[in-house]
């Protein structure tokens, strides 16, 4: 199992109102954020999960970014899936709705 690799430079705090609705503010220290972006990219892009604390922080953080590292198998991906079909015989009481 490979080590979970967080993203820097990243602050997300959830603020949640009285009438259900929601919003995250993002702060990000564009540097380290963006350092550590260039060392996941795979060509251009970067897989992230955005995953909820367990507890805010003291500093009211309440979620955090960690990497993506699932990668579908060579293997599966080239197999040809087969689809089954299953169909039900009609019975005579069946009623239209």
């Amino acid at each position: 199992m490979e080590e979970t690799k967080y993203i820097n430079g990243i602050l997300i705090k959830e603020r949640t109102f009285d009438n259900g609705g929601s919003q995250m503010k993002i702060s990000i220290k564009t540097e380290d954020f963006i350092n550590d972006l260039k060392e996941v990219d795979k060509n251009g892009w970067c897989n992230l999960i955005l995953n909820r604390r367990k507890e805010p922080s003291d500093k009211g953080v309440t979620h955090y970014l960690k990497v993506d590292t699932w990668t579908p198998d060579a293997n599966k991906a080239s197999e040809p899936k087969e689809e089954k079909w299953v169909t039900h015989p009609k019975k005579d009481d069946d009623l239209p709705f």
